[in-house]
C-alpha cells in the first residue's frame, strides 16, 4: 500500500538532486530553508520505513505460518491507518510549502513508533 507513495518519494529525491546536486549531497545536519527541511525529512522517514521493512521481515521470519499471517494483516491495517493519518495532519496545510515536512514528518514519528514496537515482539518471539 506504500509502495507508490514510497516511489513517489523516491522519484521526487531523484529530480531534487538533479535540479540541484549540490543541496542533494549534504548531510541535512542544520537545513536552512524550507526547500531542504522538506527533503531532509523525507530522506529520515524513508530511513525509518526501510528500518521498519528490515524489522518486519525480522520478525516474520521467527514466527510460525499462523502468526505470520497475523503480523502481516495487522502491519497491512498499520500502514494504511499511518497513511491516513499522515495524509490528514498535512493536508491541513494543503498547497503550502509545509505540508511536505509535516506529511514526512508524521511519517517519521509513527513509522519510529512502530519499529519500537516490533523490535519489541522480536524480542518477545525470541524467547
Amino acid at each position: 500500500m506504500t509502495f507508490p507513495v514510497r516511489t513517489l518519494c523516491a522519484g521526487l529525491f531523484a529530480a531534487i538532486a538533479t535540479i540541484n546536486p549540490a543541496a542533494a549531497a549534504d548531510d541535512c545536519k542544520d537545513p536552512m530553508t524550507q526547500y531542504d527541511m522538506n527533503r531532509c525529512s523525507a530522506k529520515d522517514a524513508g530511513r525509518e520505513d526501510a528500518l521498519l521493512n528490515k524489522h518486519y521481515k525480522e520478525l516474520t521470519g521467527k514466527v510460525d505460518a499462523k502468526e505470520k499471517a497475523q503480523i502481516k494483516t495487522v502491519q497491512l491495517a498499520w500502514i494504511t491507518f499511518r497513511d491516513l493519518q499522515c495524509n490528514y495532519e498535512a493536508d491541513r496545510y494543503e498547497g503550502g510549502s509545509m505540508q511536505p515536512l509535516v506529511h514526512s514528518s508524521c511519517l517519521y514519528d509513527m513509522t519510529k513508533q512502530r519499529n519500537t514496537e516490533l523490535v519489541k515482539m522480536i524480542k518477545e518471539v525470541s524467547h
